[in-house]
C-alpha cells in the first residue's frame, strides 16, 4: 500500500528552543568588535552551545564577533567565535558558532560545583 505524506508549514529554520541547560554563571566575557574590546559584559549564565551576557552596549541579532570568555573552572581564556541571537537594552545571548572541548569541560566543572552546594 503506497502512503502519500503531505507536511504542512514545515519550512526549515531557526528555533528558539535549547538543546543545552544554561548554568547560572558570573565571569568576565570580551566581545571584540569592528570598533573595540569591550570590557564591561559580564556571563550571566553559560551552556555548550553559548552564553548569555549582561552588557551595557548589546550588538544587533545576527552580529558574528569573537569572544574572549574567562570561565572560572578554566585555567586559560577560551576565545571562540560567536553570534549574537537575541538582545535587549542590557543583555544579549550568544551562540558559540564552532565546538570546543574546552567550553564542555568548564560549563561541566560549573555543573559539578552547583550540584554540590
Amino acid at each position: 500500500m503506497n502512503r502519500i505524506e503531505f507536511f504542512v508549514n514545515k519550512r526549515p529554520g531557526y528555533t528558539q528552543a535549547r538543546s543545552h541547560t544554561r548554568v547560572p554563571a558570573s565571569f568576565p566575557v570580551r566581545v571584540v568588535n569592528a570598533a573595540a574590546l569591550r570590557l564591561a559584559d559580564e556571563a550571566r549564565d553559560v551552556s555548550e552551545a553559548g552564553v548569555g551576557v549582561s552588557t551595557s552596549s548589546p550588538l544587533p541579532p545576527m552580529t558574528l564577533v569573537p569572544l574572549r570568555l574567562d570561565l572560572p573552572t578554566s585555567t586559560e581564556p577560551i576565545e571562540v567565535l560567536g553570534r549574537v541571537m537575541w538582545s535587549t537594552s542590557s543583555a544579549m545571548g550568544l551562540r558559540f558558532e564552532q565546538p570546543d572541548e574546552r567550553i564542555h569541560t568548564g560549563v561541566a566543572r560549573l555543573r559539578a560545583a552547583l550540584e554540590r552546594l
